[in-house]
Order: C-alpha cells, then sequence, then structure tokens
C-alpha cells in the first residue's frame, strides 16, 4: 500500500499531466489574440488614414472634378489594401488552425473517427458483395 505521500505525489503528478493540453491550448489562444488584435490595429491604421485623406481633399479652390477624381482614387487604394487585409486574415486564420491542431505522433496515431467509419463501410460493402456472390 502507497503512503499517503506516494498517493499525494501521484495525485499531483496526474493533475498536471491533464492540465497539459490546457496549458498548451492556452498558449495558443494567447497567441491567436495578439496576432488577431495586431492585424485589427493595422486595418484600423487603413481605415483612419482614408478617412483623414478623404477630409482633406476638399478645398476652398478646388474644381469639384479633381475632388471627385482624387477620392475615387483615395476609394480604390483603401479598396486594395482591404482586400490585401482580407487575404492575410485569411492566411492568418490557415495558420492559427495549424498550431490549434494537436501535435500527434503520426507512427502511433490512431486513425480519425471518419476515417475508421468510412474503412468499417468499405469492409461490410465486401461482405455484402461477397455474400451475394455466394
Amino acid at each position: 500500500m502507497k503512503s499517503v505521500n506516494e498517493q499525494f505525489a501521484e495525485m499531483q503528478k496526474k493533475t498536471l499531466e491533464s492540465l497539459e493540453p490546457m496549458q498548451n491550448m492556452n498558449n495558443v489562444a494567447a497567441e491567436a489574440f495578439e496576432r488577431i488584435a495586431r492585424k485589427n490595429y493595422d486595418l484600423m491604421g487603413d481605415l483612419v488614414d482614408y478617412a483623414v485623406a478623404q477630409v482633406k481633399v476638399p478645398s476652398a479652390d478646388a474644381n469639384l472634378q479633381e475632388v471627385y477624381e482624387q477620392r475615387v482614387a483615395d476609394t480604390k487604394a483603401f479598396a486594395e489594401k482591404v482586400n490585401e487585409r482580407a487575404a492575410e486574415y485569411v492566411a492568418l486564420a490557415g495558420e492559427l488552425g495549424e498550431m490549434a491542431q494537436p501535435k500527434a505522433d503520426t507512427a502511433t496515431a490512431k486513425p480519425a473517427p471518419a476515417k475508421k467509419a468510412a474503412a468499417s463501410k468499405k469492409k461490410t460493402a465486401a461482405k455484402k458483395t461477397a455474400a451475394k456472390a455466394k
């Protein structure tokens, strides 16, 4: 029989082992939060730049056609920046998704439940085909 100290030590070890996946996920969540917040900060900076440019365009002696053309040019440039940012968000989502995937040793990894189900269906279909052939 184990002593109380040994039991407590074993319980502490098991508790720490059970918390390890949560700690890993916490690290991923912190990284995700920081990277998304920085992307949002960049996008808001672009928005402020665009808004300031739009406010500064008209002047007292400006030709309305020139003002219109300048606003259209600024809007097109802003739209291109937003499209670039959208592509960055998509890439970031992919990276964060990969970070969230559990790191598994491929040699000892168990097949996913969907793969097991597909394999089971194939076996069942093969058995039915064999039974019909008899």
